[in-house]
């Protein structure tokens, strides 16, 4: 039996990982759907739409079986943006995957959820993430690692749609559906060896536009003042002793104070990359410079 997997994902000024993200996942999806677009914290800074190479990448990507639908627009919240892309959703899905931009598979790994999903008929699957931090050579653990932090696949029915983002969660018109049987991240990983590739806090750009807006929209006074010049661009520039004592210091180095969270101190990336990350390494650490070159300017 064929599992048709529709893709939905969220951009907005998200060109960091966009294109690598696209490229791991099209060939194994049934539909990808797109919003693109700024929430209303961005909006009242003055956008309406990308500035960046978002729309460039979206509507340049090849897509020989016409399986990308867009729609662009702006949005009160994460919300209603992922609400607006299901009006594409084809009757004939069977699950949807809630994924973010700067997260990136491997081909093997996409296989293995969907043999699981095809023999087991699971209804929900969360990941692991291993969520690079300050570059590409370490990542976030503990808190970030817990099991069921990224909730991610989602059996749908015709008329589904989310209930939610934060978190996610679908909700069904149909009553005929099946009984609920989730797989956690854990049990993936240790299991399987399955986990997602998320190079969420990598990029200079990317964790100030991601910071910035969490603090609006997320933290709500949870997360560590200035987080930006306190936490990521001291451990970025710093030696090993420096990164050791900013970890010491704040447990950690996610965006919430200690207190709200456990810890997530970085350890080495020992596996591989993705071929589409490991393919444009170079280019990606390349860029990487470029934005801390320009972020030391502005300091």
């Amino acid at each position: 039996m064929k599992i048709r997997i529709a893709f939905g994902i969220i951009v907005f000024q998200s060109d960091y990982f966009l294109k690598q993200c696209l490229e791991a996942v099209y060939p194994f999806a049934h539909q990808i759907m797109i919003a693109e677009g700024p929430v209303k914290y961005w909006q009242d800074r003055g956008y309406t739409t990308s500035t960046d190479q978002t729309n460039e990448i979206l509507h340049n990507f090849h897509d020989p079986e016409k399986k990308i639908s867009i729609v662009h627009g702006q949005f009160n919240e994460k919300d209603d943006q992922c609400k607006a892309y299901m009006q594409y959703l084809k009757n004939d899905a069977d699950y949807i995957w809630n994924l973010d931009s700067d997260e990136v598979f491997k081909a093997e790994d996409i296989e293995t959820i969907i043999k699981l999903l095809r023999d087991h008929k699971y209804t929900s699957m969360s990941f692991r993430s291993c969520s690079f931090f300050g570059g590409f050579d370490r990542y976030i653990s503990g808190f970030e690692e817990e099991n069921d932090q990224f909730m991610r696949v989602f059996k749908v029915y015709p008329g589904s749609t989310w209930l939610g983002h934060r978190p996610p969660k679908i909700v069904h018109t149909q009553q005929n559906v099946l009984a609920e049987k989730h797989l956690g991240s854990d049990l993936l990983f240790l299991q399987h060896g399955v986990r997602m590739y998320h190079y969420s806090y990598v990029m200079p750009q990317q964790v100030l536009n991601k910071t910035q807006y969490y603090k609006n929209a997320l933290t709500f006074g949870k997360g560590i003042e200035n987080y930006f010049n306190t936490i990521y661009m001291p451990w970025v520039n710093g030696n090993s002793d420096a990164r050791m004592q900013i970890e010491r210091n704040y447990q950690g180095v996610h965006e919430y104070k200690p207190e709200y969270r456990r810890p997530t101190f970085t350890v080495p990336f020992s596996d591989e990359h993705p071929p589409v990350i490991a393919r444009d390494l170079q280019k990606l650490k390349a860029e990487f410079t470029r934005q801390l070159e320009i972020a030391n300017a502005r300091a």
